[in-house]
C-alpha cells in the first residue's frame, strides 16, 4: 500500500511539472489563408490547414516567429530534391578541389616557384596556339589553292571535280573547328594570369602571411667593407 501511494505521488509531480511547462510555454498563433482564399487566424491547426503556407506568431508579442511554407506537389517535391541534389554535389566539388588546391600549393617553397611553375605553362599554352594557328595558315592556303581551281574550272565552263568540291567543304568544316579552338585556348591563356595572383594569395594565406620568393631570400645584401675589415 505504501509502495502505490509512492508511485501516485511521484505521478502526480510529473504531471504538476509537464503542466507548469506547458503553462510557461509561450503559445503560438497561426495565421493562414484557406481554400477558399479568406484569412484565418487560429492558437491550433487544423488537419486541413497543414498543406496552406501559414505565418507562426507568438501570442505574447504579437511578432511573428516563422514561416511555414505550403505543402509541395509530388512534381515540386521532386524539383527540389533535385536542386538540393546538385547543390550537395556542387559542395562535395568545391570541397574536393580545394583539398587538391591546398596539396598542390603545399608542394611549392616560395613563390618564385609557384610562378616559374606557372610560366612553363603559359609557354605550353603558347606553343600550342602557335601550332594551332600554323595548322589554320596551312588549311587557308590548301583552300585558297582549291577555291582557285574550282573558279578556273567554272570560267573554263566546266564543272567542278567532286572530289575536289568534297575535300573544299571539310576543309571549311576543319579550319572552323580549329578557329573555335582557337578562341577556347586565347581565352584559357588570359585566364592562367588570373589563376596565378588566385594562387598566389592562396599560397600566402596557407603560409600565414606574406612569404618572400627564394631568390630575394638568397640575395642577401653583401657586408659593407667597413664591416668586413672591422
Amino acid at each position: 500500500m505504501k509502495t502505490k501511494l509512492i508511485c501516485l505521488a511521484v505521478i502526480a509531480a510529473v504531471l504538476a511539472a509537464g503542466a507548469a511547462v506547458a503553462k510557461d510555454k509561450p503559445k503560438k498563433l497561426y495565421r493562414w489563408v484557406d481554400k477558399d482564399g479568406k484569412v484565418q487566424f487560429s492558437d491550433t491547426l487544423p488537419a486541413e490547414a497543414l498543406e496552406h503556407a501559414r505565418t507562426e506568431i507568438s501570442s505574447e508579442s504579437g511578432r511573428t516567429t516563422g514561416e511555414v511554407g505550403r505543402a509541395l506537389t509530388p512534381e515540386e517535391q521532386a524539383e527540389a530534391d533535385r536542386i538540393a541534389a546538385e547543390k550537395a554535389r556542387e559542395q562535395r566539388t568545391a570541397e574536393q578541389q580545394r583539398q587538391t588546391e591546398e596539396a598542390m600549393l603545399a608542394s611549392y617553397q616560395s613563390e618564385e616557384e609557384l610562378r616559374r611553375s606557372f610560366g612553363m605553362r603559359v609557354t605550353l599554352m603558347q606553343e600550342n596556339l602557335n601550332a594551332i594557328e600554323a595548322g589554320i595558315g596551312s588549311q587557308r592556303n590548301s583552300l585558297t589553292s582549291l577555291l582557285a581551281e574550282a573558279s578556273e574550272a567554272e570560267l573554263a565552263g566546266k564543272a567542278v571535280n567532286a572530289r575536289q568540291a568534297a575535300t573544299i567543304r571539310e576543309l571549311h568544316q576543319e579550319m572552323a573547328k580549329q578557329q573555335n579552338m582557337l578562341v577556347v585556348k586565347q581565352a584559357e591563356l588570359m585566364r592562367l594570369d588570373q589563376e596565378l595572383e588566385y594562387l598566389v594569395k592562396r599560397f600566402h594565406e596557407l603560409r600565414g602571411g606574406t612569404t618572400r620568393p627564394a631568390a630575394e631570400e638568397s640575395a642577401e645584401p653583401a657586408p659593407a667593407a667597413d664591416d668586413a675589415a672591422g
